[in-house]
């Protein structure tokens, strides 16, 4: 038994050597700390002011990301670098209000318009109809045996499935279409989330953007707060309202393409992505307050993994093409990779493998957390290249948050492409990690750069890797989104 155990472990001792060495060949080797430390302390730097999509140190980054590309020999595509995306800054009327008997709700203390405005709605008798949703194959329908035309829809939050509060507000405007649909003259959400009502109002108040559709916008919508909601009734209400204020604020992806040498493979793509927006900063409290978040580990760490791929495999392309992508508006809710997908630059149906960078930080130096990896087809040579850097690649550390569903790389897998996201090593969401996420203290200050070099180098050569498959990942039989990839690439 102790023979066979010395056999096992010097087969092992032997291949990860041999990977090694190979590794050691290739421009991903070549990554120096100072190059990946250079990105995160630009991206992550006060003067970018947290990257908030549409500002202007949003688009510096993206100036940044573009000119890193272009030094490297990465080609734009369709003769640029930028998929500018059409944002409009909705910031909430002067005059609104909603009134029930002698009882009036007003805006931002008790409720937020989302949608409509210009509205004057009086004496309009209510309907409440659960969460107001209807499924696709109609096997759930809150509006069954409810007549609803003419009347204000009054519904919960979200739907039957929805759990994250982004997932609830990213079907809101499907709920309205809804209710529309059926007639009625407008809908209110009631917000039950355990949260404070101020943060919804930060977030979805004035400064709220949304990608301009040129879609009418004029059905009236409105969040109310769960605290004053039961003053709604159940009878007749009013609603009068100044129009929603809009400004043109855009953002860009920013884009870039490495052709492949394989005649056969290069007609489809490996797509590398990372976001580069954060969240901004607040109104300082002082002198020497600290006012920014600007977001090292959220996202500057992956923005340099993708610098850093984007570099090697200019240098030594391999046999599939490279499609990188840095993202705006995940923050937002993950609108720079829906818009992208939307309107693709290059065929969807043609790009073979997502792999994304997205993460909160990390707490284990010694790993990479891979957030679906073993689902998406290439497991074997995500694990290699985290091996080859000593290494350990950590599937699914919190399966309980369902983070595959949460970040850019679902935007893919949804169209059916296999779609995992490499992040920073955590073992749980632990509180050291936390006082980082979306807070002032994210700064490139104290990060490990000896790991985010590892974790870039990974990356790199995970990519390459993926690229070199003569066979194209698959999703693993039975799961939710083989369906989308069955239809994708028809196989």
């Amino acid at each position: 038994m102790k023979k066979m155990l010395l056999v096992a472990f010097l087969l092992t001792a032997t291949a990860l050597i041999s990977n090694a060495q190979k590794f050691k060949k290739l421009p991903e080797s070549k990554i120096e700390q100072s190059f990946v430390e250079k990105h995160i302390r630009f991206l992550a730097s006060d003067a970018l002011l947290g990257r908030n999509t549409g500002e202007q140190g949003n688009n510096a980054a993206a100036a940044y990301i573009a000119e890193e590309f272009r030094s490297y020999g990465v080609l734009p595509v369709n003769g640029s670098y930028f998929q500018k995306i059409p944002f409009v800054k909705y910031d909430q009327p002067q005059n609104a209000k909603i009134t029930v008997g002698d009882s009036t709700l007003f805006v931002n203390s008790d409720f937020l318009l989302l949608n409509g405005g210009g509205v004057n709605i009086s004496s309009a008798p209510v309907a409440r109809v659960g969460y107001g949703w209807v499924s696709e194959d109609g096997s759930y329908n809150d509006y069954e045996n409810q007549e609803v035309t003419g009347k204000v829809v009054i519904t919960q939050i979200g739907t039957p499935d929805t759990k994250s509060f982004r997932e609830m507000m990213s079907v809101s405007a499907q709920k309205a279409a809804i209710a529309k649909e059926k007639g009625a003259l407008a809908i209110i959400e009631v917000f039950t989330i355990p949260a404070p009502w101020e943060l919804l109002v930060s977030n979805f108040g004035d400064g709220r953007l949304e990608i301009n559709t040129n879609e009418s916008d004029s059905f009236t919508r409105i969040l109310v707060n769960a605290a004053t909601a039961k003053r709604l009734g159940n009878e007749t209400l009013s609603i009068q309202s100044d129009e929603l204020s809009k400004k043109p604020t855009p953002s860009s992806n920013v884009v870039g393409l490495i052709k492949g040498t394989d005649p056969d493979l290069r007609s489809t793509y490996v797509a590398l992505t990372a976001h580069y927006d954060h969240v901004g900063y607040r109104e300082p409290d002082g002198e020497g307050d600290d006012y920014i978040f600007n977001g090292a580990r959220d996202n500057a760490i992956g923005v340099a993994g993708l610098l850093s791929a984007a570099k090697s495999l200019a240098q030594k392309p391999p046999k599939r093409s490279i499609l990188l992508i840095g993202f705006t508006g995940e923050e937002l809710g993950l609108k720079g990779s829906k818009f992208y997908v939307e309107n693709p630059l290059l065929p969807v149906k043609q790009t073979v493998f997502n792999l994304n960078i997205d993460g909160a930080g990390y707490n284990d130096t010694s790993i990479i957390s891979g957030i679906g990896v073993q689902r998406t087809g290439a497991e074997a040579e995500i694990t290699k290249a985290v091996e080859a850097l000593g290494l350990k690649l950590l599937n699914d550390p919190s399966p309980e948050l369902g983070l595959f569903d949460r970040s850019d790389n679902v935007s893919f897998a949804a169209l059916g492409v296999p779609a995992p996201s490499f992040s920073p090593g955590f073992t749980a969401f632990s509180e050291d990690m936390m006082q980082y996420y979306h807070k002032e203290a994210d700064n490139a200050e104290g990060l490990d750069f000896a790991y985010c070099t590892k974790f870039a180098k990974s990356y790199a050569y995970a990519a390459r890797l993926v690229a070199n498959k003569t066979t194209a990942p698959q999703w693993i039989e039975g799961d939710k989104y083989e369906e989308a990839g069955e239809k994708l690439y028809q196989h």
